[in-house]
Parts: C-alpha cells; structure tokens; sequence
C-alpha cells in the first residue's frame, strides 16, 4: 500500500514541477472527461472526510463511557460510603469499571488507532496532494489562455515581427504541453485513488469489527463477575418487581414528613 501511495504522490507532483502558476482559465473547463473525474473526486474527499471524523468520534466516544462508567462506580460507592450494610455489589462494580476503562478501553484503543484511524487518515493525507495538483491544472489551463491571446494579438499587428509570432507560439507550444501533462495526470490518477479506497476500508473494517468483538467481550466479562451479587433472574416478570421495589422505597421516601412541607 505504502508503495502505491508513493508512487501516486510522485506522478501527481512531478507533473506540476518547475511550471508557471496563474489564476484560472476557459481550457479548464473543456475537456468532459476530466471534470467527470474531478466531479468523483470531490464526492470521493467529502465521503472520506466524513468516514475520518466519525472513526475519530467513535474512539473518543468510547473512551468517554469507559471514563463515565469507572467515575460513576466511584460516585455510587462515596454515596452509600456510610451504609451499615455494604453491598458487595459495590466493590464488584467498581472493580469492573476500572478494569473496562484502564486496561479494555487502552487495549481496544491501541488496536483501533493502529488498523482503523490511521489507515483512514493516511488515506485522506493523501487527498490535499490531489488539491494541489487540480489548482496546478487550473493554473496551466489560464498560462494557455493567455499564452494563445498573446499569440493572437501578434498575429493581429499591422506590422506583424516574426520573431515576436516564433516567441508567441512556443509560448503557446510549452503552455499546450504543461497543460496537457497535468490533465493526463489527473485523469489517470484520480480513478486508481478511487479505486484505492477498498484496500483501505475492507481491512480496516474488518479490523473494527473484531476489535469491538474483543471489547465487548471483554466488558462483558467483567459485568459478569458483578451479577454474582445481584438477585438471579426469575423470569419475564424481573422487571415488574424491580419496579414494584423501586416504588415501595420511593413511597418511604415521600412519607418523610420533611417532603410533606413546602419549603421555600
């Protein structure tokens, strides 16, 4: 991969080396088969742009629960720190959260950045190199336009010099060509980058699938050692009890005659 990606930026580069730069032009504009592959290119950098923010939210969102989850095991013990009747619960849960966040969350993080982000980013580090190359383009086709106005003008004189209409038209001859290289560039070019993209994304999102595979897993595990102290599931009514328990200690609460008051 590494060598295609070398070898891209070379040909894109070399085309555009030691010529002039300018602004825009009409030539830019009439040739069918380039702006079809400058039109795919441009869907091509939004896509990926997009694909690089959302893998690079993903990370950050899945470090932010693991965070979220060991800071609330710490809360949920200081709250009930002065129970008379610890539950073992506690201890079990903390215990997990800080398992998942300090040594699930750091193992799934290394994997991700390694076969997931970065292929992703050197992808798209790519694309600016693909800018650089179409403005050059861009810049070629105004060095032909006025390259050929130039021409004209002198071919137009009264008295034409025919030194002065040699000059002009090997100005117009190097114009032609500059452009002319550039453009077949970009057209040969655009389609394999485009191309490129598989080789990037089935690997990776391989990569991503097993990566969450061994996350959760692992999570899981951890979760496991905490149901150990927790009631045993008895059936599609697990639910309605909880419920039914919850609110019998929120009516207790509510008795409080300090909830009966108006305070203001």
């Amino acid at each position: 991969m590494s060598s295609f990606w070398d070898s891209t930026k070379k040909t894109v580069s070399r085309a555009g080396t030691n010529l002039r730069m300018g602004g825009g032009g009409a030539a830019a504009n009439m040739d069918p088969e380039y702006n079809e592959q400058q039109q795919r290119f441009q869907n091509l950098e939004k896509r990926a742009m997009k694909l690089l923010q959302e893998t690079k939210d993903y990370r950050g969102s899945i470090s932010a629960m693991t965070n979220s989850q060991h800071a609330l095991s710490k809360n949920l013990s200081a709250f009930l720190l002065d129970v008379q009747r610890p539950q073992d619960y506690q201890a079990a849960y903390r215990q997990a959260a800080q398992t998942i966040d300090q040594v699930s969350q750091p193992q799934f993080d290394e994997v991700y950045m390694h076969t997931v982000l970065q292929p992703m980013a050197q992808f798209c580090g790519y694309l600016p190199e693909f800018n650089k190359a179409i403005k050059k383009r861009k810049n070629l086709a105004d060095d032909l336009e006025r390259a050929r106005k130039a021409l004209a003008k002198e071919q137009t004189k009264g008295q034409q010099d025919p030194m002065s209409i040699e000059r002009a038209e090997m100005d117009v001859q190097y114009a032609e060509e500059a452009y002319n290289v550039m453009n077949r560039t970009l057209i040969g070019e655009i389609p394999k980058l485009i191309n490129s993209r598989v080789y990037v994304v089935d690997p990776s999102f391989e990569a991503f699938v097993k990566s969450q595979l061994q996350f959760f897993n692992d999570s899981l595990q951890q979760m496991d050692s905490v149901t150990r102290y927790l009631p045993p599931q008895g059936g599609p009514n697990d639910d309605r009890v909880l419920d039914q328990r919850i609110g019998d200690v929120m009516a207790q609460v509510r008795s409080l005659s300090i909830c009966n008051h108006n305070v203001v």
